[in-house]
């Protein structure tokens, strides 16, 4: 849990999930865009605070050593510490009972489409535009909501920020759905910090932690 940790006291999160693009500017003077397909893997910058002992986290440096840019940690933003969940918050109008009797109908190319005949009484909204949706928890990438959806008693088709991404093994119809700061995402580390001891039992790290999606 060493990336989670430094996670749950990052000093800022930079979250990058841009689209793979190239601009150029053509004799006549068009400028021409053309995107590159992808998945579109989350990429992570997070900056930790200094001012942390040493002896206490110990542990957690060497966990951060063995993981180096080779293993792949779950990670959350918003959930183990409460104190960023309003950088994943859930702003649509269901509550957590309802939001457990949504299942999933399909999901295909930029939507995924609910089934909310179970589900009891009506939300005001469904989701806003910027939320965090992803499939249950044995499904490994989350996506955000690019459009405000009204709730539908039946079906909702929700527009996400890029093509839903194929899982071996895993069927769609019938699972779940995380919301919020419960959804998850599978990183390694692209760049690893060394850390300086400080006295008395302090440590920094020299540089902050990189961290990309990884995309199976």
């Amino acid at each position: 849990m060493s990336i989670q940790t430094i996670i749950n006291r990052a000093g800022f999160i930079t979250i990058d999930k841009r689209k793979l693009a190239s601009q150029t500017i053509s004799r006549s003077g068009r400028l021409l865009t053309a995107e590159v397909t992808s998945a579109r893997p989350y990429r992570f910058i997070v900056g930790v605070n200094e001012g942390y002992s040493y002896t206490e986290n110990r542990s957690v440096l060497e966990e951060l050593d063995r993981l180096d840019i080779t293993e792949e940690e779950n990670i959350n933003i918003g959930s183990t510490n409460t104190g960023l969940s309003y950088i994943t918050a859930y702003r649509g109008g269901a509550n957590v009972t309802q939001i457990g009797q949504i299942t999933v109908t399909s999901a295909s190319s930029g939507n995924i489409v609910l089934d909310t005949t179970s589900v009891v009484g009506t939300p005001s909204n469904a989701f806003v535009k910027g939320d965090f949706i992803q499939l249950d928890t044995s499904y490994r990438y989350p996506y955000q909501v690019t459009a405000d959806v009204a709730w539908n008693a039946t079906s909702i088709t929700v527009p996400i920020h890029r093509n839903f991404i194929p899982q071996d093994s895993y069927t769609v119809a019938g699972k779940g759905i995380l919301v919020g700061s419960d959804v998850t995402w599978n990183v390694k580390m692209t760049a690893k910090p060394t850390y300086t001891i400080l006295p008395y039992d302090r440590f920094t790290l020299d540089s902050e932690l990189e961290l990309v999606e990884v995309i199976t």
